[in-house]
């Protein structure tokens, strides 16, 4: 892992790295609890630390195939961001306060969405956007709701572009971890080796004590295949068509072949 002293350097190494194997795509997400308390840790061979970055690096001729998405449905609701505030927090939406205007689209009282409680209330409904060619809808999760009618949002966000109400019902949460696999399973074309599973940590707060359920439905599509699954807050992922992206609440599937 090469650690830059500047931007420049960073972008230096980055690119000669992209020379040798070509691009490089990158699958994982940041650490999480179950509780959502920020008592988070990374664990990296002998080592743990609450701030760092744990990198493992994969070469092989084998074929793999990645499935990038948040598996909610587009609703009708959606408005132009007209004001953001240090990348992560949404102000306003079509020149409105954002919390009202998201709240307005639910039909709830904006008091009700203010601290964390946006948080939870957001499991079934986040926002998207969307990328340049509609392929990818990146999830953005508002965290917490501000006095002042802001938002805190989990992901990037850029004044200019269009955010969308999203929404699934836990059940079809549940059932879009099978519905997942066997999407990668028919991108993948081969007889699996492996997975990588990187699951939003948020998503398995909303499903609480059904998390057996979704056990279940890994084991189904598997069918005995080794796989390794981690819940995470914020998920990396890539489409073929657009660079390595971040969202939350959402799934990044990949599978090797043998």
């Amino acid at each position: 892992m090469y650690m830059a002293a500047s931007p420049t350097e960073e972008e230096y190494y980055l690119k000669g790295i992209s020379r040798v194997i070509g691009r490089v795509p990158f699958f994982g997400g940041s650490c999480a609890d179950n509780t959502i308390e920020g008592k988070w840790s990374l664990y990296a061979d002998h080592v743990v630390t609450s701030e760092g970055v744990a990198v493992a690096f994969m070469y092989t001729d084998a074929k793999f195939a990645n499935v990038f998405t948040g598996a909610y449905h587009e609703t009708e609701d959606m408005g132009i961001i007209t004001k953001v505030e240090g990348n992560r927090t949404l102000v306003e939406i079509d020149g409105k306060p954002a919390l009202k205007q998201y709240a307005k689209w639910r039909n709830l009282n904006p008091k009700s969405l203010l601290g964390t409680n946006l948080l939870s209330a957001t499991i079934t409904s986040p926002l998207g956007v969307k990328d340049r060619l509609g392929d990818l809808i990146a999830i953005r999760h508002p965290m917490n709701g501000n006095q002042d009618g802001s938002m805190n949002i989990g992901n990037k966000l850029a004044t200019g572009t269009c955010v969308i109400r999203m929404e699934a019902s836990i059940d079809e949460i549940i059932v879009s971890v099978y519905k997942t696999l066997e999407e990668l399973k028919v991108k993948l074309g081969k007889q699996p080796a492996f997975f990588h599973l990187v699951h939003c940590g948020g998503r398995r707060a909303g499903v609480g004590d059904r998390i057996q359920e979704v056990y279940q439905a890994i084991e189904k599509a598997i069918s005995g295949t080794p796989y390794i699954m981690e819940f995470t807050f914020g998920e990396y992922g890539y489409t073929e068509d657009d660079r390595n992206t971040c969202g939350g609440l959402m799934l990044s599937f990949t599978a090797f072949a043998k």
